[in-house]
């Protein structure tokens, strides 16, 4: 062998060295990990600033990163870093003590830092998808909005000391602990996430005050982090890093757990998986409902016909929801949604949605009716367009839509979009007639759901109404068995009587955890947490 080949053998088995001793992942050859859990997700997240990435895709990452004052376990909101809640007899007035927890990079966490928190949301203006749950209940949050967070000098959450932070509401919300686990919360410092960016999250290097934090960040394939020593749990924290890896292919992430590339899989067809697993590695995660959103307010609507209630309650009783159930193939994780709100929700006497009952149904002669009454018909069909981004579940639930409605004289156009773009395209820019729309529980209340249409949830108002939103207000003001009663009726007026949403069908999303992966719980909103997983 001559003196080349051998050098390039000792570089070569140098490599392999390398990175088998930084435990693999990509970016980890300047950090060591000998222990790391694999995981995978089935979109890019956009950006990793906690404001922004509060969707079910951004919180899979976000989840491991952060300590927030409580958080959604499987039993429901329970505290975290807040190590006591005291509330004012008029409901307003929330006073927390924070535990003791450090930054990774040693610097003590302050009430201060939750106040920064609160202030940097609120300076992103419209990039935030949850604003309205600081808006809506933070005193002058509201005149804030995309405002200098040096400006906030009278908003309603304040450090009284290091270790005790005050948040002052406009109106009692009994439900509002369980909005402190939401991403807009989480505590921030200036140092690193400056007033009105949140571009800062994307390249590490910043610290976290969670289990975990990021050293290596692809959104496009993996995001690597490794464990947060000064945690204040980190004791008891099992693996060396975690490595979340994007795999927007249901197909291949299915692969990828099957050859052991991932000890965890989010997104995946379930018509597939509940064939080839049971209980002991597929689960379903999350209280999820599904369902298309019309265009349909004046000032946004892209196709005029959206704005008659006739056209849209064509659509909803023009939808067979057992036959797109039957089509997903998935029995066990999915079920056909006559309402809004999808089962696993708590009212004042039980199940909101089995107590709120059935809100449309499969009724093709009343759809062709309706659809009659705007002017279309077979002979003459409605056309419209239909917009989702792609994976296995999307596409069937598009084909059958669209086969379901060519039947009473609506003609779909399917359009396709990568998820940055789709989402942007639906919730910021109102580019679209219909769209594919999903929510999973952010805490357990109906009004999780049912905010969604309201004026103040949207960033560009484009379905709901002036009515609904007072009804929501209205709402807002009750408390008990009176409260839910007036959200039943909302409800009823969104779907029945305005077909304002066409509900599809509800869900947990089907996933796969390895047998010997433990410690990992499913937090109710969809997603997971990952602080104390274990690889046995």
């Amino acid at each position: 062998m001559n003196m080349k080949k051998i050098i390039t053998l000792l570089l070569s088995l140098l490599m392999i060295l390398s990175l088998a001793a930084c435990g693999g992942g990509s970016g980890d050859n300047e950090v060591k990990r000998e222990k790391v859990f694999k995981y995978a997700v089935g979109d890019s997240p956009n950006y990793l600033d906690p404001a922004i990435a509060s969707d079910s895709i951004g919180s899979y990452v976000i989840n491991q990163f952060y300590y927030p004052l409580y958080y959604f376990s499987p039993d429901g909101i329970v505290p975290a870093a807040a190590a006591d809640t005291k509330v004012s007899d008029d409901g307003l007035v929330y006073t927390i003590t924070i535990t003791d927890n450090t930054w990774s990079d040693g610097q003590k966490v302050t009430a201060e830092d939750f106040v920064y928190g609160v202030k940097h949301a609120l300076s992103l203006d419209a990039d935030v998808s949850y604003l309205s749950w600081i808006t809506d209940y933070i005193v002058n949050a509201d005149k804030y909005v995309s405002k200098s967070t040096d400006e906030m000098t009278d908003i309603g959450v304040k450090a009284l000391d290091e270790k005790t932070v005050e948040y002052t509401l406009v109106k009692p919300c009994s439900f509002f602990t369980s909005l402190l686990w939401g991403g807009v919360y989480y505590p921030l410092r200036p140092d690193f996430a400056p007033s009105g960016d949140y571009t800062w999250a994307n390249t590490p290097g910043y610290p976290t005050c969670g289990a975990f934090t990021p050293f290596a960040i692809d959104v496009a394939d993996v995001i690597s982090s490794v464990k947060n020593e000064n945690w204040w749990d980190a004791a008891n924290v099992k693996v060396d890093g975690l490595d979340c890896r994007i795999i927007t292919d249901m197909e291949a992430q299915l692969m990828a757990y099957q050859t052991g590339e991932i000890d965890f899989a989010t997104s995946l067809s379930a018509g597939t998986v509940t064939k080839l697993y049971d209980s002991s590695e597929l689960f379903a995660s999350g209280n999820v409902n599904y369902y298309i959103e019309p265009n349909m307010r004046p000032e946004t609507a892209t196709n005029e016909a959206l704005t008659d209630v006739n056209v849209r309650k064509a659509i909803l009783y023009g939808l067979d929801r057992q036959a797109i159930v039957d089509a997903i193939d998935a029995e066990g994780v999915y079920y056909p949604l006559y309402g809004f709100v999808p089962h696993g929700i708590v009212g004042e006497e039980g199940d909101f949605r089995t107590v709120g009952g059935d809100l449309c149904s499969y009724d093709p002669e009343a759809a062709a009716a309706y659809l009659a009454e705007a002017g279309y018909g077979v002979d003459n069909p409605l056309e419209l367009e239909y917009y989702y981004n792609q994976n296995t579940t999307h596409d069937t639930v598009a084909a059958v839509v669209k086969e379901q409605l060519a039947k009473i004289g609506i003609n779909l156009t399917l359009k396709t979009g990568d998820v940055r773009t789709f989402f942007d395209d639906r919730d910021n820019q109102a580019n679209y007639q219909l769209a594919r729309g999903a929510m999973s529980a952010d805490y357990n209340d109906a009004l999780t759901y049912l905010d969604m249409a309201t004026y103040t949830y949207q960033t560009k108002a484009s379905w709901g109404d002036e009515a609904y939103d007072a009804m929501m207000l209205e709402a807002a003001s009750m408390s008990g068995q009176e409260r839910v009663d007036k959200l039943h009726e909302a409800e009823q007026y969104l779907v029945e009587d305005q077909a304002m949403v066409f509900p599809l069908f509800g869900y947990g999303s089907a996933c796969l955890r390895k047998p010997n992966v433990s410690g990992d719980f499913d937090n109710g909103q969809g997603n997971s947490i990952f602080w104390y997983v274990s690889i046995d």
